[in-house]
């Protein structure tokens, strides 16, 4: 995953940084396609993670098989309330090709 550092004092972006996310679950989330005047696919991904997994809605995610995605909206995170210090942390992402 890759996260924008932000901008030097003369508004250039810097680096991003990289960090992995281990165990996470990937669902796919259906994809739709506009052919008007173009040939655009959006696809959609669902991630599963740990509560406590480090995403925010700037990320850009690079999967196993080496696609990469843009974080869609803020992660949501659901605390369980039966078992302390544990949930689930659902991010969506989405792919534009074309």
């Amino acid at each position: 995953m890759s996260r924008p550092a932000g901008t030097n004092r003369y508004g250039d972006p810097l680096p991003a940084t990289e960090h992995t996310v281990d165990d996470c679950v990937l669902a796919p989330g259906g994809s739709s396609e506009i052919t008007d005047r173009a040939d655009q696919v959006t696809a959609r991904m669902t991630v599963y993670a740990g509560l406590t997994a480090d995403f925010e809605a700037v990320d850009r995610v690079t999967l196993p098989d080496g696609t990469r995605w843009q974080v869609a909206g803020a992660p949501q995170r659901y605390r369980s309330p039966f078992v302390p210090d544990s949930g689930v942390c659902v991010i969506n992402l989405e792919r534009v090709t074309g």
